[in-house]
């Protein structure tokens, strides 16, 4: 029994990400039992890299403060992680706390914190 992260797809408009980022392949469901919407932060200087697209790899899975690491410590702090649950998440927007231009470019070495908006759907076995 455990809590199986499916991961994070992106559906973010393309304007708000990397002209060349990858949208990431996510198992969904739509026998979701529970759907809760959060506003997560992610520290830029934790996450950054020149390459903008790896900046936004980074920001989903990096595994101390990502997306994904994220959404699975607030389900495991909400649901009972003994028994078995099947999550995923979807990043819907993205900006950052800083008064830049918000489009993709902001993934460069200019923003203290990316704020990031997520939905994220629960089932049980």
């Amino acid at each position: 029994m455990a809590i199986t992260n499916n991961g994070t797809m992106v559906s973010a408009s393309r304007d708000k990400l990397p002209s060349t980022y990858t949208l990431p392949t996510v198992t969904t469901f739509t026998d979701f039992e529970y759907k809760r919407e959060a506003t997560l932060y992610v520290d830029r200087a934790t996450v950054y890299s020149a390459t903008k697209t790896t900046t936004m790899t980074n920001i989903l899975g990096n595994a101390s403060i990502g997306i994904t690491k994220q959404v699975t410590d607030l389900v495991t702090a909400d649901f009972d992680a003994t028994k078995t649950i099947t999550i995923y998440a979807d990043l819907y927007d993205i900006d950052t706390n800083l008064s830049v231009s918000q489009t993709g470019d902001f993934y460069s070495n200019v923003d203290d914190k990316f704020t990031c908006y997520v939905r994220i759907y629960v089932k049980g076995a």
